[in-house]
């Protein structure tokens, strides 16, 4: 029960605030993502993101709220990068949105969401 609470409430917010992560501006961050994966198991991810004039990057998370650990990736930059090109793969539990969510040198905060649907999941099968 504890799981679907700490699910249902980061499938609205973020982890660290208390704005929804729906009413977060998307401007600046541009995900590829596919819309259909046939496995769960490493669903490529890349994300470009552009910090606005004056500002740079100060963290990045990835966040997939369906599975058993949301947070599946956070990152502190170091120096005061402009442009951050960020490529990976993902272990998706179920079909889901991934979020994005970079944090600014200013404490601005903008997020991005792409669905995707599998047809087989990763995280609770028992490889």
């Amino acid at each position: 029960m504890l799981w679907a609470a700490s699910t249902w409430l980061l499938s609205t917010q973020h982890l660290a605030s208390a704005a929804p992560l729906t009413e977060l501006s998307s401007e600046g961050i541009e995900l590829a993502f596919p819309r259909l994966a046939d496995t769960g198991n490493a669903v490529p991810l890349q994300a470009h993101i552009r910090a606005p004039q004056g500002t740079s990057l100060k963290s990045l998370r990835v966040i997939l709220p369906e599975n058993p650990i949301p947070l599946a990736l956070q990152l502190k930059l170091h120096g005061e990068p402009q442009i951050y090109l960020l490529s990976t793969r993902l272990r998706l539990a179920a079909s889901q949105s991934v979020w994005v969510v970079a944090t600014f040198n200013n404490g601005l905060e903008r997020a991005n969401s792409a669905p995707t649907v599998i047809t087989s999941t990763a995280c609770l099968d028992d490889s």
